[in-house]
């Protein structure tokens, strides 16, 4: 039997390849942005609890990233800092 033409094999693209991304990847590249990342945007980004967003970067902390706290007119800002 061979495949009918309304079959297609599906390859991963681009997008579905960010996806595969652990929540953790995801939350690395959030905070080792420049600009770093908020609770409130770590919220949105996953749908998280604000006590669930400040574990999960306590996790990061565990994990041996270094990451820097620092406040601004957004609230407080948290971002991996590098070669420290």
């Amino acid at each position: 039997m061979t495949p009918s033409s309304d079959t297609e094999i599906k390859t991963p693209d681009a997008k579905s390849a960010k996806t595969n991304l652990t929540r953790q990847q995801q939350l690395q590249k959030l905070l080792s942005r420049k600009a770093g990342a908020t609770i409130e945007q770590i919220q949105k980004a996953f749908g998280w609890q604000p006590h669930s967003a400040r574990a999960a970067i306590s996790m990061m902390r565990k994990a041996g990233h270094t990451v820097e706290r620092s406040g601004s007119d957004k609230g407080t800002v948290y971002r991996i800092v590098k070669g420290v």
